[in-house]
């Protein structure tokens, strides 16, 4: 590793307690991160020396954002450090007010209540941390806006580059997901690009979402229509699924596959051995996950980042994959624009950063006025508009209901849904195609010769469980 090669910062991950090098580490303007020490590059050789004594520690090299120096790095997880302190106060405040009946805990109020005088100081000292937080903040918010440098902008001529842009050609479109059209596979999800995948609650996001992960990495065509490029490595994380609900939703989805007529023709042996080596998974239930906060990563965020690098195969991930991701935007996100914008930008820098150059796809909810809809179009996702102008991917999904049917729209006993792909920046818009839900929640491509047999379908997956 040569950490002085790009604008990057050391960070030094020990399973033991590094707690009497602290004053060193403190001398070395090393910090505590949450997972670990951050270094400035410079002092590489010295963390190799611990690494030589400490057999269960280890440096990561981690790039920083091109703006950012090291000093500015450090203020951003001590902005957001005073911020996640100001979140829990303000969440004892709220609960004080409940208990003693105030309407607003201030120091007036506090002084002409009739609560006794060893209650009166010790509200009075939380109302003064308050305040010395709030300016701690503000301090290290704009220590950082201010020691960030301005980005270096290098405008080249097309003459003047390594690669002619207009005269040589250009690599390769990277693909991830397929599909067939006169005996042709032709692209349907790139590679590389942030997307989502847009459905009321109960419709069956999680599940397609689930079940994708399972075609990435096995190679089977997902909803057994749409073929995959390369099988790949994949981290599926969940965040309204316990493991043992992520359990029990990937095994009825692998027990779906094992079940069919034809089960693996495309491989010579059970795919699914392989396959776990290909799959990660979390569940992100209990914890706040949230990625971005005022307009600020999260020292959450960092981790997980981190934690995707230390785990990342040595060909890269293929796709990362998040539901629903109202557990990652956090509140602001979802209404402000500006910072809705901010968080796209922090799922390009996964996939840009990644050695695997994954595509990111994430769950989301569909509005109140999407839900009751046909034919949705990329206005369907909740929350703020900068979420669905910033994805380079969004597909719907729509549930067909009783009253919509007819002659030439026959529905399965309610179950039948279509996925309408609404944006896609760099391939082709599909028809909309319908989707068969059975008696496990698995999706299924249907078409109208099939859908007459699903019922006899339907009960044949459900007694085979």
């Amino acid at each position: 590793m040569n950490a002085m090669k790009e604008n990057a910062y050391l960070l030094l991950i020990a399973k033991g307690s590094l707690q009497p090098l602290v004053e060193k580490f403190t001398e070395l303007e090393g910090f505590y991160t949450g997972i670990g020490y951050a270094f400035p590059a410079k002092n590489e050789s010295f963390l190799r020396q611990i690494v030589n004594t400490l057999p269960e520690a280890k440096i990561v090299s981690i790039p920083m954002m091109t703006s950012q120096n090291f000093q500015a790095l450090k203020q951003s997880y001590k902005a957001a450090y005073f911020k996640q302190r100001l979140i829990e106060l303000e969440k004892e405040i709220f609960s004080i007010n409940e208990i003693e009946h105030l309407e607003h805990l201030s120091e007036s109020t506090i002084k002409s209540s009739f609560l006794a005088e060893e209650r009166k100081n010790h509200l009075l000292e939380i109302i003064y941390e308050k305040d010395r937080l709030e300016k701690a903040f503000d301090w290290a918010e704009g220590m950082e806006k201010a020691l960030n440098k301005s980005p270096t902008i290098n405008i080249e001529f097309v003459s003047e580059k390594a690669v002619n842009f207009l005269l040589d050609e250009a690599p390769d479109f990277p693909l991830l997901v397929n599909y067939i059209e006169a005996d042709r596979p032709k692209p349907f999800i790139r590679k590389g690009i942030v997307g989502m995948l847009v459905g009321a609650g109960g419709v069956g996001k999680t599940h397609a979402l689930a079940q994708l992960a399972i075609s990435l990495v096995t190679g089977i065509p997902w909803l057994d229509k749409y073929p995959i490029e390369n099988p790949g490595h994949v981290f599926l994380g969940l965040g309204e699924n316990s493991e043992d609900d992520i359990h029990r939703l990937l095994r009825k989805i692998v027990k779906n596959h094992s079940r069919k007529e034809n089960a693996y023709t495309f491989f010579d042996k059970n795919p699914f051995p392989e396959a776990a080596k290909r799959l990660a998974i979390h569940s992100f239930t209990g914890f706040d996950a949230t990625f971005i906060y005022q307009n600020t990563p999260t020292p959450f965020f960092d981790s997980f980042f981190e934690a995707l690098k230390m785990k990342e195969p040595e060909e890269g991930w293929s796709c990362i994959i998040l539901d629903p991701i109202s557990r990652f935007l956090g509140a602001d996100a979802e209404t402000d624009n500006a910072i809705a914008t901010r968080f796209i930008s922090l799922l390009e820098k996964i996939t840009m950063e990644l050695k695997g150059k994954p595509t990111l796809l994430f769950g989301h909810h569909m509005n109140k006025s999407g839900v009751g809809s046909r034919n949705t179009d990329q206005a369907a996702a909740r929350g703020s508009s900068a979420i669905t102008d910033g994805v380079r991917w969004q597909a719907n999904l729509e549930r067909i209901h009783m009253e919509d049917t007819n002659e030439t729209n026959p529905a399965v006993d309610n179950g039948t849904i279509i996925l309408r792909c609404v944006k896609s920046n760099f391939t082709a818009l599909l028809p909309p195609q319908k989707l068969y839900k059975d008696e496990a929640g698995n999706l299924h491509a249907v078409d109208h010769a099939i859908l007459a047999r699903s019922k006899t379908i339907k009960e044949k997956n459900f007694h085979a469980r």
